[in-house]
């Protein structure tokens, strides 16, 4: 039998993607006129029974799509993929100055 991904599960993934970025937990923030997002912060965004992961891109809530949307298994799948990418982007030089030497 397998186990079933969870909301919480995905949530709790998106949770550890921002702090592997340096980014707070929570997407929005209160300001003297009311709320702003947080520009770079990652979300799940849940709707039609799928989820994705997304990247709020500015101060009014925009977003950009990360992943498509999947189902919970599969979008599990995906981000823990791009977490692992983010720790391996973390811990190796990937600036376009080695790279370009690498070419050479």
């Amino acid at each position: 039998m397998t186990d079933r991904v969870t909301k919480a599960q995905l949530r709790g993934l998106v949770d550890r993607i921002n702090a592997a970025f340096g980014m707070p937990l929570e997407a929005w923030e209160r300001d003297g006129s009311g709320y702003r997002s947080i520009p770079g912060v990652f979300t799940l965004d849940i709707a039609y029974g799928g989820y994705r992961l997304c990247r709020i891109t500015g101060e009014g809530g925009g977003e950009t799509d990360i992943t498509p949307r999947l189902p919970a298994g599969q979008a599990y799948v995906a981000m823990r993929a791009f977490l692992e990418g983010a720790y391996h982007m973390r811990d190796t030089d990937l600036s376009e100055a080695s790279l370009m030497a690498e070419a050479v």
